[in-house]
């Protein structure tokens, strides 16, 4: 993610501080300053680098923004490290110059101030922009922020907004910071800053107190810019002839715009005649923001406008201010005076009546662990109860005036909505199991609401018993190709029929069905976080969808993200529709999505960083590649390997541009085919044959396709991956197709489903060394462990204790993993 600010440092390439500062020659506009490429650049003259006065580093942003500028600072030439001294540092990590402050106590140097001079004469407005990266990851705050002032002398002034921290669990830029995370920044200066000879540019840091080393805070790019943009002028006429239209819990409004021009117009509603403020200039609203008492509706260029959620039955008062905001600087500018104003009061609702009507034609289709339901809607109602049940019957009726919520215990059932849809979907279902569905008819908005019609509409629907819901024909296109046609078509046949998502709510909505597992008590259901899920063990914490999520972080345990799996810094920041992809966005821990940043994934033997449940980050033992990767633990590095197969496959239009951005050049090779540099081609494929397609994988995989519309074809056919990159020649598959061939072909389990309690696994051929077999449910739960002896082809598997369910059997060889599903009655 990139921030994009402006501040300049010069540091003074001397072997010793000198003992006082430095006034910068003022640069010309526009200016542009990215510390080169490959080796990093030394600052234009127009910088310069000062350590400031008084008691270093600074405790507080105001003992930073009080200081004076001190002595010239030292600009030290290697890459700074954790506890390392403090001071400035030029250097060109990954081949990207930049300048970074590391704040240290044990150093006069701990805090430095970047400066830069400009000259900003027949400017009308001044944009500073610049990024922003941790480049030392430590637990400290580190703070920094941008001033400004007019002259060489005289107090600097705070550019309001400016003001960030960072640690190693910060999130700027709407995402985890890191060593990759570019956070990009632009602020425009106030209009005393333009048309003047000399202004200087300060960017202070600060650290809290507290234990630990600080983070150091890289600084790249920086712009300044101005342009012949005129002040915003304050409109001279208000709108006229305001019309409201009242419902029951909503107003809708128009008015006939101002006679002189004015770009947009703020509204307001209001319990009371009038505000106890106005709106002030400089200062941008937003829906639902408070202001004078009441709240802000819209700010548009529109001349109308629907207020929502409001109460029944009551008077609501609106204002509506002209304003000026576009193409122009210090904007907004309201027009405050005689705000164009009209009352109007909400409708009184109804009585409740039931409906005299049940909705009809009820038509239910399953998967392995839903039921979606469709019905016609009734003639008399609004609203529509939707329960489920394993009985034919419900044991009472809904009761007027009382509101029922999804998930709610009901007669005996389960409550799956309460909405006016005329469709549902029931999740979080048993396998192969028979589910009766009521569908009660309701009328809302009214008084004493709902009321309901008693007579059902119903009906039974099994779930099924597939070991996947693929479509019969979904893959046909794809029949007979092979190599980088085969990846073609796939990239077709998945992106065609796809919807986008959206990143809020969607994605947190979607991990209800998509990421849910049982909790090891078998009590609740939690998110299932492949970066803290422990399947040999007690997991060390878990999160109740919904309300786990981030939010703020300062440790392992806080809350649950959305961990793009695929870095969205890899396809160039909030992208859509890959920045929505489910299919390679899964719920993990915050501060362990922290932990694994932009990094590769990869292998590591000697961690920096390890997670509790065993993922560890640290400098890659995998041979191709020495940088820093992040390692998931063995259970899940199959589905973390199908997902980026999945991504390159279906954006293999969009994959070789995105070499290009951030750091996705440590792993994809700029071509569509075959996409990813041959490191991580072997990595992953390595990872898809030591840990097959899951019961897991497969279930996701089939909510993905009702709530997304597509699918990954490598959980639907494994053998895909040797098909479309063998003929790179990269991978070596001698041996794997056998073992894939053994898990799909030469294994079987009978009877199955298993209703004796007494499961018989048979192999075609015998192992030629003892191997360990294990029996696994949904959950990723060992449950049985025995030792299969080399040279025995069948083994009878005692399942009497296990509950009726879905279970899969797990063999460990020397060449990978082979696995087998059954189902227990």
């Amino acid at each position: 993610m990139k921030l994009k600010l402006l501040s300049l440092f010069y540091f003074l390439l001397c072997a010793h501080l000198v003992h006082s500062q430095t006034n910068p020659t003022p640069l010309t506009l526009p200016v542009s300053e990215n510390f080169g490429t490959a080796s990093f650049t030394t600052p234009k003259p127009g910088m310069a680098s000062w350590a400031g006065s008084g008691t270093r580093p600074y405790g507080t942003q105001a003992a930073a923004e009080a200081s004076d500028a001190g002595a010239d600072v030292t600009l030290s030439g290697a890459t700074p490290a954790s506890g390392s001294a403090g001071g400035q540092y030029g250097h060109a990590p990954a081949g990207d110059g930049r300048l970074t402050v590391l704040l240290s106590s044990n150093t006069t140097n701990g805090t430095t101030q970047v400066v830069m001079a400009i000259n900003t004469t027949g400017a009308s407005s001044v944009v500073v922009a610049y990024d922003l990266v941790m480049t030392v990851s430590n637990a400290r705050d580190f703070g920094l922020a941008l001033q400004y002032r007019v002259g060489t002398t005289g107090t600097f002034t705070t550019v309001a907004g400016s003001s960030v921290i960072y640690n190693a669990t910060s999130v700027n830029g709407g995402d985890a910071d890191g060593a990759t995370d570019f956070d990009n920044y632009s602020f425009t200066l106030p209009a005393n800053a333009a048309d003047e000879p000399v202004v200087q540019l300060r960017w202070i840091s600060w650290r809290p107190t507290g234990s630990g080393n600080a983070p150091g805070v890289g600084i790249d790019n920086i712009s300044v810019t101005s342009g012949a943009v005129n002040p915003c002028a304050e409109p001279t006429a208000q709108a006229t002839a305001l019309n409201l239209t009242p419902a029951l819990t909503s107003i809708a409004g128009s008015f006939t715009a101002a006679a002189s021009a004015a770009d947009q117009y703020l509204v307001v509603r209001s319990l009371s005649s009038t505000l106890s403020a106005q709106p002030v200039d400089g200062t941008i609203y937003s829906a639902g923001q408070s202001l004078g008492g009441g709240t802000v509706v819209s700010v548009s260029a529109s001349a109308s406008f629907n207020a929502t959620g409001l109460t029944a039955s009551t008077n609501y008062y609106f204002f509506v201010y002209a304003l000026n905001s576009i193409s122009c600087s210090g904007g907004p500018n309201y027009f405050i005076t005689n705000a164009l104003t009209a009352n109007t009061t909400t409708l009184t609702p109804a009585a409740c009546a039931a409906p005299t009507d049940a909705a009809t034609n009820l038509i239910l289709t399953s998967t392995n662990t839903s039921i979606s339901g469709s019905f016609t809607a009734s003639a008399s109602a609004n609203r529509y109860l939707v329960v489920r049940s394993l009985n034919s019957t419900l044991s009472s009726a809904p009761v007027n005036g009382t509101t029922y919520s999804a998930g709610q215990s009901f007669a005996g059932g389960t409550v799956v909505a309460y909405n006016n849809a005329t469709s549902f979907v029931a999740t979080g279902l048993t396998i192969n199991t028979t589910y009766y569905l009521f569908v009660f008819a309701a009328n809302g908005d009214c008084t004493g609401e709902p009321f309901y019609n008693t007579t059902a509409l119903t009906d039974s629907k099994a779930t099924t018993n597939n070991t996947t819901n693929l479509p019969p024909a979904y893959y046909n296109a794809a029949n007979g190709l092979t190599c980088a046609p085969l990846k073609t078509a796939l990239s077709t046949i998945v992106t065609t029929g796809a919807v986008e998502l959206t990143y809020t709510p969607g994605l947190w909505d979607a991990y209800y069905r998509t990421d849910v597992k049982r909790n090891d008590a078998n009590t609740a259901n939690v998110v299932w976080d492949m970066y803290s899920d422990n399947p040999a063990g007690p997991d060390p914490y878990t999160y109740t969808l919904g309300s786990g999520q981030c939010g703020t972080y300062n440790s392992e345990g806080d809350c649950y993200n959305r961990e793009h799996s695929f870095p969205r810094n890899w396809f160039g920041g909030a992208v859509a529709p890959m920045n929505t992809d489910i299919m390679h966005i899964f719920p993990t821990d915050g501060w362990v999505n922290n932990l694994r940043n932009n990094f590769p994934y990869g292998e590591t033997s000697s961690p920096t960083t390890t997670s509790l449940n065993g993922s560890k980050l640290g400098p890659s033992s995998f041979t191709g590649y020495t940088g820093v990767v992040f390692e998931p633990i063995n259970e899940y590095k199959g589905d973390f390997a199908r997902a980026q197969f999945y991504m390159v496959t279906r954006y293999e239009n969009q994959v070789a541009a995105w070499q290009a951005n951030g750091n996705a050049n440590e792993v994809l090779n700029g071509t569509a085919y075959q996409s990813f540099d041959d490191w991580y081609l072997k990595l992953l494929y390595k990872w898809h044959v030591q840990d097959p397609v899951s019961q897991k994988e497969i279930n996701r995989n089939d909510s993905i396709f009702i709530i997304q519309g597509n699918r990954n074809p490598f959980v639907d056919h494994p053998e895909w991956v040797v098909t479309v990159w063998s003929c790179t020649g990269v991978i070596a598959t001698t041996g794997i197709n056998d073992i894939l061939s053994l898990s799909q072909k030469a294994v079987v389990i009978y009877p199955n489903p298993v209703v004796n309690k007494i499961a018989t696994l048979k192999l075609e051929k015998p192992f030629t060394q003892t191997v360990s077999l294990q029996v696994i449910d949904i959950t990723g739960r060992v449950l049985k462990q025995h030792l299969l002896p080399a040279g025995q082809t069948v083994i009878q598997l005692q399942v009497h204790e296990l509950n009726a369910g879905i279970y899969s059997v797990k063999i460990n060889t020397t060449q990978g993993i082979i696995t087998k599903t059954f189902v227990v009655q």
